[in-house]
């Protein structure tokens, strides 16, 4: 337990009833409560996450725009300022390293938000590779704290507290403006499936804006949102989870994500493996499912077709919104063309639990 950091906010959810776990080398916030309630709080609603676990990197210069094109799958020309992407980052065999967003400042400065389990690796990757091009590399994750304001009703909750910061962003826009004096950013960004907002705030004011939100009268004691809560909004909504359905061993193409990937641009890296793997046709794929059982499949679980292995669980739990046990499952290529079949299984403590493939739950 040594090694596990704190967030700036720990003894703030201590006093708020959190219950702890350990999740990418940090000491987070599991749930204070109910986490179907604080689930069904976020898709009715409106909740507040704590996520400063999060790191950030500053991209600057008169080539940042070249440099994130070749190391990033997408495509930054697409963008303008004030303006997000979701990317990914490939290794040279096509797996993902890891998938982040992206906020353009200027055509020579942006800002990225990383995982935080990838924090310190995606910054030595970017260290390695930035020295080809005119531009810097800094990491900004021990001074920025990140809280996302979630749900159908967070756009009037976050108006009337601070009129003027929220209602002019659109969907995947930010802006960059002076909260207490220090420079922070408002992104019309998350990952629940649900409108909302992530609030980038230097450390010395993250209290401050915890605690404004916490008190005030349009919100209540459960509106803070744990990381259980967390992943089964990220489920519902279909968001990949970097090391479960995306990892440096499951590709773009694999993980169907090509939408996140521009193959159309000169070169990036990992773009060659990428366009082989699509030309051989022989790629497994990542598969939501609900399962026709009250029992939860969990991570490394066998998937079945019949009685032949055809896969393995990558994430599982329970959805409060069709009130049953989903998840994702990576599914060998040659299995992919029975897909639709009901001999479909995964295994759980010895017993085969009947499966279907179907689409996110946010998606149907």
């Amino acid at each position: 337990m040594n090694n596990v950091k704190r967030l700036p906010l720990h003894d703030f959810h201590l006093s708020n009833s959190a219950k702890f776990t350990t999740f990418a080398g940090w000491e987070m916030p599991v749930s204070y409560g109910s986490s179907v309630s604080e689930h069904m709080r976020v898709r009715e609603d409106l909740g507040f996450f704590d996520v400063s676990h999060m790191g950030e990197i500053l991209i600057k210069g008169p080539e940042a725009i070249d440099f994130l094109n070749y190391v990033l799958t997408n495509n930054l020309n697409r963008i303008k300022d004030g303006q997000a992407i979701y990317s990914l980052m490939c290794n040279d065999n096509g797996g993902v390293i890891d998938d982040l967003i992206v906020y353009r400042i200027s055509v020579d400065e942006f800002f990225l938000c990383v995982n935080a389990s990838n924090a310190e690796k995606d910054f030595l990757h970017f260290q390695t590779l930035v020295e080809s091009f005119e531009c810097s590399v800094s990491d900004l994750s021990a001074d920025y704290g990140l809280i996302a304001v979630q749900g159908p009703k967070a756009i009037n909750f976050l108006e009337e507290l601070m009129p003027g910061h929220f209602s002019n962003i659109s969907r995947m826009h930010f802006y960059k403006k002076e909260i207490w004096g220090e420079t922070s950013y408002i992104a019309r960004t998350g990952y629940t499936g649900e409108d909302g907002f992530e609030i980038f705030l230097p450390v010395s004011v993250l209290s401050r804006f915890a605690s404004l939100i916490s008190s005030s009268s349009l919100s209540t004691d459960t509106a803070w949102i744990g990381l259980a809560a967390r992943d089964s909004l990220r489920l519902e909504a279909g968001f990949c989870l970097h090391g479960h359905e995306i990892s440096e061993e499951i590709s773009p193409v694999e993980a169907r994500l090509l939408w996140a990937v521009c193959l159309e641009k000169e070169d990036f890296i990992g773009k060659s493996a990428l366009q082989k793997q699509l030309e051989d046709k022989t790629f497994g794929q990542v598969l939501h499912y609900e399962v026709m059982d009250r029992r939860i499949p969990r991570e490394g679980s066998t998937i079945f077709f019949n009685e032949n292995h055809a896969g393995r669980v990558l994430s599982g739990g329970f959805s409060p919104l069709v009130k049953s046990p989903i998840g994702t499952a990576y599914v060998e290529g040659d299995f992919l063309k029975q897909k639709q079949s009901p001999a479909w299984f995964a295994e759980v403590r010895g017993k085969l639990l009947p499966i279907k493939f179907s689409k996110p739950v946010l998606k149907r």
